[in-house]
């Protein structure tokens, strides 16, 4: 399968498991919990799968550019973008900072793996946390207004309407019902980074609606 099948075909399932996250709860087989917490992991892990292939195909296009001279001012702003919305900023300056010659960049960005808002949440309080996840965490957040429901539950409310009311939330949050599922469909950033920012939102709901 070549490079922009299997992109396809990683954006499809993202979609599609995104889609099921915010639809209804299949009945007799999950309680709404196990339902968020089950299919929330799914999109977790389907995300840092498409973020890996973005990132090898970035990695695979910059090198073959460099193998033919040096980069365009241009071609160097599309990495150095393209490169800043799939990984950490210690791993981006060590990158890009390698930029001068293809064998120095080669290396550099063997050993670079894509942030991930799902495993920032699971990070103990105090731990080191990746300043722009956390913001576009915190941001996404606020604009879902689960601040609400940490006071609904503090009131008392059922974790579970919580929750079924984070996921139309989200729904709402990242326009599902108008993304794409075709095959003709490449993924804008703009998305990917709207399903980062819920993930890490539902991620840091989880962890502060508990008893």
């Amino acid at each position: 399968m070549d490079r922009r099948k299997e992109k396809l075909n990683s954006q499809l399932r993202l979609i599609a498991a995104l889609k099921e996250f915010t639809g209804p709860v299949p009945a007799g087989q999950f309680t709404q919990k196990e339902f968020f917490i089950v299919k929330l992991q799914i999109i977790g892990d389907t995300l840092e799968e498409f973020k890996r292939e973005k990132l090898a195909a970035l990695v695979e296009w910059v090198l073959a550019r460099m193998a033919r001279g040096p980069l365009s001012e241009a071609d160097s702003s599309r990495f150095r973008d393209s490169l800043s919305q799939l990984v950490s900023g210690k791993d981006y300056a060590q990158a890009a900072a390698g930029l001068g010659t293809r064998e120095l960049l080669a290396e550099r960005l063997s050993r670079v793996t894509p942030v991930s808002a799902s495993e920032e949440e699971k990070k103990r309080p105090g731990e080191y946390r990746e300043p722009s996840v956390d913001k576009l965490t915190g941001d996404a957040y606020a604009r879902m207004r689960f601040e609400d429901l940490e006071k609904e539950f503090a009131a008392g409310r059922p974790v579970e309407e919580l929750l079924n009311k984070a996921r139309e939330r989200v729904a709402g949050f990242c326009a599902v019902g108008k993304m794409p599922l075709g095959m003709d469909n490449t993924m804008p950033s703009p998305m990917m980074t709207c399903i980062e920012a819920v993930v890490g939102a539902c991620y840091r709901l989880l962890a502060r609606l508990k008893r």
